[in-house]
């Protein structure tokens, strides 16, 4: 009788501790036959279950531990349409790194795959909608040639240099693409001077680029003239006061190489 009564009162799986509960027990079998921790969590992950349980008390129900958002309406990540296709290329034993890629092409943020996956996106991340009027980056009129060129198979490496060809900073397609680039970059202060690839001291260079010369030919040219050939890697969206620090003396004041 005794035996009955316990069977009925872990019969709901809410009762039910984590190491006795079906859906995790493989892993603990996993655990019991040797195998590290990390290993039982990537297996978990592959399965799309949140390898974060393992770290829960294993003499209490899954439930009793995770207070789960009622307000939450939203459909967790694993089974969100945005992102299924995605999870699928992992089932397909595709490698993390190669569907994060696959995310860049299509203009996504490939962050996302870090978040928890029984859990929705919004209740992960706390969007600040209110105060970003500006549209996300994969939208912006001024980077748009970029992300068609991501979803035209081009890898991001190729991407980058074409946009510093045009006088544009590449790290900028490292941001987050769902969200502006004004509210992901902290602007200097008071920038008063112009940006470098309007700066007339060195707008012939970004001319040579736009014409195709390799940076190295463009430094040269500029070492020839008596600059910093550097000047030219910094952001050029910025002005170069503001780029570097009590070095208001950009110029060579060394006599150039060919009359040194």
């Amino acid at each position: 009788v005794k035996q009955n009564d316990t069977c009925s009162s872990i019969s709901s799986s809410d009762d039910v501790p984590l190491k006795g509960d079906k859906k995790y027990e493989k892993y603990f079998r996993m655990l019991n036959m040797g195998l590290p921790m990390g290993a039982v969590k990537n297996a978990m992950q592959r399965d799309q279950l949140d390898p974060a349980i393992m770290d829960l008390d294993h003499n209490k129900s899954v439930s009793s531990q995770i207070k789960k958002s009622d307000a939450n309406s939203e459909p967790p990540l694993k089974e969100d349409p945005k992102y299924e296709k995605y999870f699928r290329m992992l089932k397909m034993g595709l490698p993390m790194g190669a569907v994060q890629n696959a995310m860049i092409r299509d203009g996504l943020d490939p962050s996302i795959m870090d978040l928890d996956h029984n859990k929705s996106v919004s209740s992960q991340m706390k969007v600040d909608e209110e105060n970003d009027s500006d549209p996300p980056l994969k939208e912006d009129p001024k980077y748009s040639k970029y992300f068609k060129m991501l979803k035209m198979g081009l890898p991001m490496g190729a991407v980058q240099n074409t946009m510093q060809r045009d006088g544009l900073d590449p790290s900028i397609m490292e941001l987050d693409h769902n969200k502006s680039v004004a509210s992901q970059l902290k602007n200097v202060d008071k920038d008063t001077g112009p940006p470098l690839k309007d700066d007339p001291k060195y707008s012939k260079y970004f001319k040579m680029l736009k014409m195709g010369l390799p940076m190295g030919a463009v430094q040269n040219a500029m070492q020839r003239d008596g600059l910093d050939p550097s000047i030219i890697e910094l952001d050029p969206e910025k002005s170069v006061a503001s780029q570097l620090k009590g070095d208001e003396d950009v110029e060579d004041s060394a006599p150039p190489l060919k009359d040194d």
